[in-house]
């Protein structure tokens, strides 16, 4: 088999949403099943994403002497960070209106509904998804 035959990696994908409780998908009003577009982790935007977090982190070491110090809630509120910046759009009903993907309104949807943050969460960090077959 020639590597060249599995396929080069894909800059998106659609993660369906689902009931946390249930399993079931979740659906809009006009009955398409509600996605969040997300960048993968070989996509030029998580990589920017990424390193912008660790370049601040390492400006922040280099300030304090090379330490390299984080708090737990430091660390889950960059990997919200990054998460945010990856959501390229979505596909979801909230509150009767299909609200527009900014950052502001990602970032209160990821928290007013962890259960979906950690649906996009688990979609990013599958990584065969984002390869072609």
């Amino acid at each position: 088999m020639d590597i060249s035959a599995i396929g080069k990696a894909k800059e998106t994908i659609d993660i369906e949403l689902y009931h946390p409780v249930t399993g079931d998908p979740i659906f809009n009003e006009d009955k398409t099943v509600m996605t969040v577009t997300v960048h993968g982790p070989y996509s030029k935007v998580y990589k920017k994403a990424n390193h912008d977090l660790l370049n601040r982190r390492l400006a922040r070491a280099n300030r304090s002497g090379g330490k390299i110090t984080a708090t737990a809630e430091e660390l889950e509120s960059q990997g919200l960070d990054i998460l945010i910046k990856v959501v390229e759009g979505w596909n979801i009903t909230l509150d009767g209106t299909k609200p527009k993907a900014t950052e502001a309104k990602i970032r209160e949807v990821f928290t007013d509904y962890p259960w979906l943050r950690e649906q996009v969460d688990a979609g990013v960090s599958d990584t065969k998804a984002f390869l072609q077959a």
